[in-house]
């Protein structure tokens, strides 16, 4: 029984440490969509405008607090040891009878004796704005400064999608670039091992090993310079991402898979689409209740209150807490009028109607911006992919050249000179080829952007 158990321990520890082993050495692969939801969850200016929108929400709170009725409470007790005194002059004709020898012009002190040492008061007051033009608009206004808040978030997450996009697929470009590279270094070895072995046999010169190496030493220098290029794009992606630096990173994905296809120039592009559009319609409308909250300020305000307490008159603190306490109340309406104030709200009218006249002009040339915008970027995806359809041309044939001149060199009908040209050419041919992939696949993030389809909530 004790031996079984041991086993059985034995065998579920065994499997516990393969899997944990397993998994801290496998990496899950991110496709494309994965980083851009990572990035929305963990990118920090999502983050900081997610807290915007927090703060506006408190801010509806705080406007609207101003309107909701408020209650104090008061509490005092007050000991006078020394009693201001009464002051006269000695010519009153109600205290000169009182005042044996009195002289006018000459001031008189004398104890208060209407007045008793000590006092208390408890007391509670509740008050509550009853009409005030300028809260009303001020609660309206905080209330569309939460959707400003909450399209600044969707205008950061376009921001984020378009930058995360941009470094995923400049990361798949060099990673096929670099595995192309690699490739190209070990057909120039195999040239190079041939050329040296015809060599030997006295079918070719050192003179063509030598250029041949050349070449090789040239393609291993850019390979290094391009390894270190390819690990500072994958740490702008993670950047990018919100992720760790120090975190490791695989990517699914091949651009060969991208399908672009060319835009249709009778497309129709609705401004209304873009949240940059959305966005001036919001402060249009908070210029447009800025301009009524001063305006309502000539209105008069209407606010209410009423008192409750008790309180006590004594000689001393002890008999002023000790005895009886009286009650009081009452309560009252507190109207202001706005009269003369020198101009100056007339002219804060005047400010709000010139700024609500500006955010209408952004508004209506954004319009136009926009369509602009869509067909500036509709001509330049069009113009990049028919460039690339110029490069993938150029590089089968640029594949299928340098494939037939090694075919040729090693049957001894082309010089190896013949070969490095063809190799260079078939290098160039890669590079403009990735290259116009990739200025493609911006120019179509461009268009989406400008469409205001590159990401919707």
């Amino acid at each position: 029984m004790k031996k079984g158990f041991i086993v059985l321990a034995t065998l579920l520890l065994t499997s516990f440490l393969s899997v944990s082993g397993a998994s801290a050495q496998t990496t899950t692969p991110y496709t494309l969509q994965q980083c851009i939801d990572y990035a929305l969850q963990n990118y920090n200016d999502i983050k900081n405008a997610q807290l915007d929108i927090q703060s506006s929400e408190a801010r509806v709170g705080e406007v609207r607090g101003a309107g909701l009725p408020k209650v104090s409470a008061k509490a005092s007790v007050t000991d006078n040891p020394d009693l201001p005194r009464s002051y006269f002059d000695g010519g009153n004709p109600f205290i000169a009878p009182y005042i044996p020898g009195a002289q006018a012009g000459t001031v008189y002190a004398f104890p208060n004796t209407f007045q008793v040492r000590s006092s208390g008061d408890l007391s509670a007051t509740i008050s509550q704005l009853i009409f005030d033009g300028s809260y009303i608009m001020g609660l309206k206004a905080s209330s569309v400064y939460k959707e400003l808040a909450t399209k600044s978030l969707t205008q950061t997450k376009i921001n984020v999608v378009e930058n995360v996009t941009k470094a995923f697929y400049l990361v798949l470009i060099n990673n096929e670039r670099l595995a192309l590279l690699n490739s190209n270094v070990n057909r120039i070895d195999s040239l190079l091992k041939n050329t040296r072995g015809l060599q030997k046999e006295g079918f070719a010169e050192q003179l063509d090993a030598d250029r041949i190496e050349v070449t090789r030493n040239n393609l291993l220098a850019e390979l290094t310079k391009f390894n270190q290029l390819n690990e500072v794009t994958e740490l702008l992606l993670r950047y990018q991402m919100g992720m760790p630096l120090t975190d490791s990173l695989t990517l699914v994905g091949d651009v060969k898979d991208i399908q672009i296809e060319v835009i249709d120039k009778s497309t129709v592009v609705n401004p209304k689409n873009r949240i940059e559009y959305s966005l001036l319609q919001t402060q249009l409308e908070l210029q447009r209740l800025d301009l009524k909250s001063n305006q309502a300020k000539f209105l008069p305000s209407l606010s209410g209150f009423a008192t409750g307490g008790y309180n006590r008159s004594d000689n001393s603190v002890p008999k002023v807490l000790s005895n009886q306490w009286y009650k009081y109340s009452m309560w009252g309406l507190n109207l202001s009028i706005p009269l003369i104030d020198g101009g100056s709200k007339i002219y804060k009218v005047k400010q709000s109607k010139y700024a609500y006249q500006k955010a209408e002009n952004n508004l209506n040339f954004f319009a136009q911006t926009v369509d602009l915008q869509a067909k500036q970027s509709m001509a330049t995806l069009n113009n990049e992919i028919e460039n690339l359809k110029i490069q993938r041309r150029n590089l089968e044939l640029a594949t299928k050249v340098v494939r037939t001149a090694k075919i040729k060199y090693t049957s001894g009908t082309a010089s190896n000179i013949e070969v490095i040209e063809a190799e260079n050419a078939f290098k160039e041919s890669q590079t403009n080829f990735y290259n116009a992939v990739y200025n493609t696949l911006l120019a179509k993030i461009g268009y989406q952007k400008s469409t205001g389809t590159l990401y919707t909530e």
